[in-house]
């Protein structure tokens, strides 16, 4: 291999590995910028949306609870005053699908009282639970617990055809709980907000419990029971783990590799009755970075325009500084073996290293050309 070839490859190498590792801090440090400021959106945009959640869960709460402080602390319990703080509730509160009272028959003088006041295609109407609902969940577990509870979301097949949730406060009187107050809500309304919203294009913004729950994920129907197995993966985790959280993993639903953060929602918290719920931001990672990748193909393409111009640059210069000179002192050895003594005009502009050997190349030659004279004056001479 030549010594050219060989240099080439030399300062392929000296560039070339420079650049690669250029090339990968600079794509290394934005990677990390872009994932900062990715962090930084997808938490504001879950707190954002906790907020609204907050808003729609925690004036139902609030509504059925002083529905049983009000019947708890009255002088009695009367039927008609009941019934008219549910109609009045539910006037009031256009958000609330429906208002109940549900009491023990054996607990109090109203005996098996359930009246129940809802909202249907905007008109309000009220009936009596005709149903066994002692040993329903929204009415056992608030009275087992002894503090009001929200209900797992469920579809409520044979009254409103929806998605709902229903929220039960105790009611006491002397001491004892004789029944819940209840404030059923329309989830509908929830799920299509969540579904219509997609951060970064490819995102999508779901809720979720510790026990596997999916509420509002644009890729499910609107209630999907994931249980705890492998789709759940590391989310239950987070659920479970104090505060926000954000962590890069796969998303239990897509399966893809995402940028997740999960905040927990207050009015869903265990304290104010819910099932420990939070609100899931899910980012596809392939999505969101894809500018990124285009800006290291165009940063890749610029360093190799610049690493071809320069080895270009360094090439002819070699030749220039090297080679050319290398090649002249080469002639220059091969005419002085033919006898041809000519001096060939000196490279002033050359290294100090070649006009070196080009001056004891001339002094060879200055050599070699008085040896040749004397041989021929000795020939002469016989």
């Amino acid at each position: 291999m030549s010594l050219r070839k060989r240099i080439q490859i030399l300062l392929g190498i000296l560039m070339g590995i420079p650049l690669i590792l250029l090339l990968w801090e600079s794509y290394r440090a934005g990677r990390e910028t872009f994932l900062k400021q990715l962090k930084l959106e997808s938490l504001q945009i879950a707190k954002l949306e906790e907020e609204g959640i907050d808003l729609t869960f925690e004036p139902p709460r609030l509504i059925a609870e002083g529905m049983a402080r009000g019947l708890s602390i009255g002088e009695s319990l009367r039927g008609d005053e009941i019934r008219e703080l549910l109609r009045r509730s539910l006037h009031e509160n256009p958000r609330l699908y429906g208002a109940g009272v549900f009491l023990d028959p054996g607990l109090t003088p109203l005996g098996r009282f359930a009246p129940y006041a809802f909202r249907r295609k905007g008109l309000e109407s009220e009936l009596s639970i005709p149903y066994e609902y002692l040993r329903w969940d929204w009415y056992r577990l608030p009275v087992e617990a002894g503090r009001g509870l929200w209900s797992k979301p469920y579809f409520d097949e044979g009254g409103g055809g929806t998605l709902m949730v229903t929220f039960s406060a105790p009611i006491r009187r002397e001491g004892r709980i004789v029944g819940v107050a209840t404030v059923d809500l329309d989830l509908d309304g929830l799920v299509s907000r969540l579904r219509k919203i997609h951060p970064g294009g490819g995102g999508s913004i779901y809720l979720a419990s510790r026990e596997g729950h999916v509420i509002a994920h644009p890729e499910l129907k609107a209630l999907e029971d994931l249980g705890k197995g492998e789709r759940v993966g590391k989310l239950v985790e987070l659920i479970n783990a104090r505060g926000d959280s954000m962590t890069e993993m796969k998303d239990p639903v897509s399966g893809r590799n995402s940028w997740i953060v999960e905040t927990p929602v207050d009015s869903l918290s265990e304290a104010r009755g819910g099932g420990a719920w939070s609100l899931v931001v899910s980012w596809p990672l392939d999505v969101r970075l894809a500018p990124l990748g285009g800006f290291a193909r165009r940063i890749l393409t610029l360093y190799l325009f610049l690493g071809g111009a320069a080895l270009l640059v360094l090439n002819r210069s070699f030749d220039k500084i090297i080679s050319r000179p290398l090649r002249r002192l080469a002639d220059q050895a091969r005419r002085y073996a033919r006898g041809d003594f000519a001096r060939p005009p000196s490279g002033e502009e050359e290294a100090p290293e070649l006009r070196e050997l080009a001056q004891a190349l001339e002094v060879l030659g200055e050599t070699l050309e008085k040896g040749t004279l004397l041989a021929k004056e000795a020939r002469e001479a016989k």
